[in-house]
């Protein structure tokens, strides 16, 4: 969510608006509802389960500088982890999955679909919609009771809590403490991803982890530079203005930025991610004077013909930045794997991240991105059949170095993938089975993401110096893993209120001034009301 631009709406965020509706009459009945605003029950903490890490694979090339910090390799090993069993009892398995990749071929034309049965023991009945349909698709499914045995979810909308407590299954008993052990590649996921799961004093879902890869950083075309002749390195706010300035050039279709860099400017102004915790007390990004100072400095850069001028109304910053059109692009760490996969071969592309940069020469704070990219429930059953899919998803997230990983992301040798250099790359064919190796199976669990880039052996040197410049100095979203009702509720709506005004006064509609007078209203509408009930949240989970 940290990536967007200060004027985007989160994808979440208008996931939220269609589920309200769709969660409140799916729950009018149910004796949870009764619960919506008890933010001490809601919140109430749970044994996590243990955090067990996995040594039976190859050993990373780099060392593990932090705690946070993926494992690198920077290659696939030569001898490959098999697979213990094959966990499913080969019934149907039901899945509803969104997807950022072209929807692969149904499974009766897709051998890597049909090879996927075969490796999990089930019949793999996905329903998988594009992300830009998922809220309405999953409104109706919750509607119509069609979610399946799995279904992802993401963290925002009306009622989730309750939602969870009438139709997905408590884990606890299964997953928290020691029981997780009987699922190893499970309890390799770490703890800060199953903190997202807690609910009502239960764990109502396996993660979709994501880790420190989900932090926005600032990709260079370093291949751009280079030809410029320009040095991409800054060290203060005027430097990079100045070097922003250097590189536009409208005249030949190339700007800076493909957007407003949020989280680049966030770290240089000392803003924090999203809510500042101190002695229990919270206070907001948007309540701190150095916000305003963002907001000045991101009109201003749109102001100079900086940013693409597209950036705010239709946004394709990956396209502009694979083509030469932006020349540094703030996007996750994640993103890197599909810049690299999109980028012409031979074309000399070549990129590199931005470090951070402190306020005033102060160590810089970057935002930590959240732990999950969103969780998996599973629907209520009997104890046969929730530790059968348990075993299944246990497969979904054996680790880099094991047959089930290789064949997740890489598929038939032959057909789907061939090696070149000694790496496996997908064919064209594979592309279009393995939804370009991002294959929505992805949904029901990952493995922690590794540093490692198919091709692009030095990129895993370039990924893991930029994280062990900042890892154990970032700062973290001190509510993730809090309900607040409000929050989940009115969010949505106090939100695109607070978005529109950013909108006004980064296009020039509103003077950087009338910033308090928002602030006071985005309070009165619900921003208080979060405050206390995340201040509330944050004490229960602490003192359970």
């Amino acid at each position: 969510m940290t990536t967007n631009a200060p004027w985007q709406l989160s994808r979440r965020a208008l996931i939220a608006g269609g589920l309200g509706i769709a969660a409140t009459s799916l729950l009018a009945g149910c004796d949870t509802v009764t619960r919506s605003t008890d933010v001490t029950a809601i919140n109430k903490a749970v044994a996590l389960p243990d955090y067990v890490p996995w040594t039976g694979g190859p050993e990373p090339v780099l060392p593990k500088t932090s705690a946070l910090m993926p494992s690198a390799f920077r290659k696939i090993p030569s001898s490959l982890v098999p697979t213990a069993k094959v966990p499913g009892d080969g019934s149907t398995l039901h899945g509803s999955v969104p997807t950022n990749s072209p929807v692969p071929p149904a499974k009766g034309s897709n051998p890597y679909w049909q090879g996927l049965d075969k490796r999990m023991g089930v019949d793999l009945d996905l329903t998988i919609t594009p992300n830009a349909d998922w809220g309405n698709k999953f409104a109706t499914q919750v509607a119509g009771d069609t979610l399946g045995d799995v279904f992802t979810v993401f963290g925002t909308f009306s009622y989730l809590p309750q939602f969870l407590e009438a139709k997905a299954q408590n884990l606890t008993e299964y997953l928290s403490g020691s029981g997780i052990r009987e699922w190893p590649y499970l309890a390799n996921l770490p703890t800060a991803s199953w903190k997202g799961t807690v609910f009502s004093g239960g764990i109502y879902g396996v993660p979709v982890p994501r880790g420190p890869l989900t932090t926005g950083v600032l990709h260079r075309r370093q291949d751009l530079f280079e030809e410029l002749g320009v040095d991409p390195s800054f060290g203060s706010l005027d430097e990079f203005t100045a070097l922003c300035r250097e590189v536009t050039d409208q005249n030949k279709n190339r700007w800076a930025l493909g957007s407003v860099p949020t989280n680049i400017l966030a770290s240089m102004l000392g803003v924090p991610n999203q809510w500042d915790e101190q002695g229990g007390k919270l206070t907001h990004m948007y309540e701190v004077d150095a916000y305003q100072d963002m907001l000045e400095v991101s009109r201003k850069l749109l102001a100079d013909g900086l940013v693409h001028p597209d950036s705010v109304t239709a946004y394709n910053g990956k396209v502009w930045f694979v083509q030469g059109s932006a020349v540094m692009l703030q996007d996750s760490y994640s993103a890197i794997p599909g810049l690299l996969q999109q980028a012409e071969p031979g074309s000399g592309f070549a990129m590199t991240m931005a470090p951070f940069v402190g306020p005033a020469g102060a160590k810089p704070k970057p935002w930590l991105g959240d732990p999950n990219n969103a969780i998996t429930a599973l629907a209520a059953a009997s104890e046969d059949r929730i530790r059968t899919v348990l075993d299944v998803l246990n497969w979904c997230a054996s680790p880099f170095g094991t047959e089930a990983w290789m064949f997740r992301k890489f598929g038939i040798e032959g057909r789907d993938f061939e090696y070149r250099d000694g790496a496996p790359v997908l064919t064209k064919t594979g592309n279009s089975e393995t939804a370009l190796g991002e294959f929505p199976l992805q949904y029901f669990t990952e493995c922690p993401l590794p540093l490692f880039y198919s091709g692009f052996p030095g990129m895993t040197d370039t990924v893991y110096e930029s994280l062990a410049s900042w890892l154990d100095d970032g700062i973290t979203n001190p509510t993730y893993g809090l309900y607040s009702p409000t929050n989940s509720t009115k969010g949505p709506a106090v939100g695109t209120y607070a978005t529109n005004a950013i909108n006004d006064v980064l296009l020039g509609r509103a003077p950087v001034s009338s910033w308090k007078g928002v602030v006071r209203e985005w309070r009165r509408r619900g921003g208080d009301a979060m405050r206390r009930e995340f201040e509330e949240a944050s004490a229960a989970r602490a003192g359970s």
